[in-house]
C-alpha cells in the first residue's frame, strides 16, 4: 500500500499526546487507525460524477460509528485545555428545535473546528444526544481530500459545492449546482425534524485568525431558524494551516444568546428575533449575515475580529 505523503508528519502528532497524559503507546495506535481508515473510505457515492446512478445519491452523508469513536477518542486529550461557556443559551433554544429548527453559524479557523464543536457538546452529557443530532453543511472538497474525508465522518453531513469549487470544476459546474440545490432541499428537511444544522459563513477557513465576511448566500439557510451564534478560539493551533500534525493548546468555545430570523411572532417563546425585514430588499440577505457576523465576533477577542471588528 502506497502511503500518503502526509503520513510521517502526521504520526509526529505523539508528542501533543504525550503533553496530554497519552502513552505513546496508545497515541500511536490512535494516528495508525486514522492512517488506515483514510487508506480503505471511499468517496460518498454522490460525489462519483461518473455514475449513472447519481441523480438518485443523496448529498447526505451518515456518521460512520467507527470514525466516530476514533476521532473522539483523538480529540479527548487534544481538547483537554478547552472550555465551552454559554451551554445555558444552547438550553434556552431547545424548544425551537422541533419548532422552527436550529441553525449554529461560527466563525472558521481549522480542517478541523467541526470536529472540535462536536466534540466539545458532545463530552457535555446534558449536550451529548444534542450533538448527535446536528448535521454539518461539508464542502465536498473535504470528501475529496484523503487526509479529511475520515474526519468528515465524525458526524453526519451534507455535502455541497463552493462558489471557488464551482468555479475551478467548470467541467462539472452543471452536476456541482445539483449538488448544492438537493443539500439545501435537504438540510431544510432535516431542520423540521428536529436535527440542528451547522454553518460555517465565511465559506472558507480564516488564514490569519481574523473572521471574514458572512456570505449573504447562506440566508438561505437561516431563514425561518432560530440561530445560535458561536465563537471558537484555538482550533488552528490543534492543526495549523498548513500542517498535517496535531498541536496541544488552550482553546475555547462561547455559544451565545439564540435568535430567531424572522418575525417577532413567529418565533419561539422567549427567543429574540431579528426581522429580516428591517433592511431593504436589495441588503436583506447581507444584513442579516452580517448582524450574525457582529454577534460571533463580540464573542471573540478584538484581535480575532476582523471584517466585524
Amino acid at each position: 500500500m502506497q502511503k500518503f505523503f502526509w503520513e510521517d508528519q502526521f504520526l509526529t502528532s505523539v508528542s501533543a499526546f504525550a503533553a496530554a497524559g497519552v502513552s505513546a503507546a496508545r497515541a500511536t495506535s490512535l494516528l495508525k487507525d486514522y492512517i488506515r481508515l483514510a487508506h480503505e473510505t471511499p468517496l460518498p457515492a454522490v460525489l462519483d460524477f461518473s455514475s449513472p446512478n447519481l441523480h438518485d445519491a443523496s448529498p447526505y452523508v451518515p456518521r460512520n460509528k467507527e470514525i466516530h469513536d476514533l476521532m473522539l477518542a483523538i480529540f479527548d486529550p487534544l481538547l483537554s485545555g478547552f472550555t465551552l461557556s454559554g451551554r445555558e443559551n444552547f438550553l434556552a433554544s431547545l424548544p425551537a428545535l422541533e419548532q422552527t429548527g436550529i441553525t449554529i453559524v461560527c466563525n472558521h479557523l481549522s480542517l478541523f473546528d467541526a470536529a472540535v464543536v462536536y466534540a466539545l457538546l458532545h463530552r457535555d452529557p446534558e449536550l451529548m444526544r444534542y450533538a448527535e443530532r446536528m448535521f454539518f453543511i461539508t464542502g465536498r472538497l473535504v470528501f475529496t481530500s484523503d487526509f479529511s474525508r475520515v474526519a468528515g465522518l465524525m458526524f453526519q453531513t451534507m455535502l455541497v459545492a463552493s462558489p471557488r469549487d464551482m468555479a475551478e470544476n467548470e467541467a462539472i459546474k452543471r452536476e456541482l449546482m445539483r449538488l448544492n440545490m438537493r443539500s439545501f432541499k435537504e438540510a431544510k428537511e432535516r431542520q423540521k425534524k428536529g436535527e440542528p444544522l451547522v454553518l460555517y459563513p465565511e465559506g472558507t477557513r480564516s488564514r490569519d485568525g481574523m473572521m471574514k465576511q458572512f456570505h449573504a448566500a447562506l440566508f438561505n439557510y437561516i431563514e425561518g431558524t432560530t440561530v445560535l451564534p458561536v465563537a471558537l478560539e484555538g482550533p488552528e493551533k490543534i492543526l495549523h494551516a498548513e500542517s498535517f500534525s496535531f498541536g496541544l493548546t488552550a482553546g475555547k468555545m462561547t455559544i451565545g444568546k439564540p435568535v430567531f430570523i424572522g418575525s417577532s411572532t413567529e418565533g419561539s417563546e422567549g427567543i429574540m428575533a431579528l426581522d429580516p425585514n428591517i433592511y431593504s430588499k436589495e441588503s436583506r440577505k447581507q444584513g442579516v449575515m452580517d448582524a450574525l457576523g457582529q454577534r460571533v465576533a463580540a464573542m471573540l477577542p478584538q484581535s480575532m475580529r476582523g471584517f466585524y471588528a
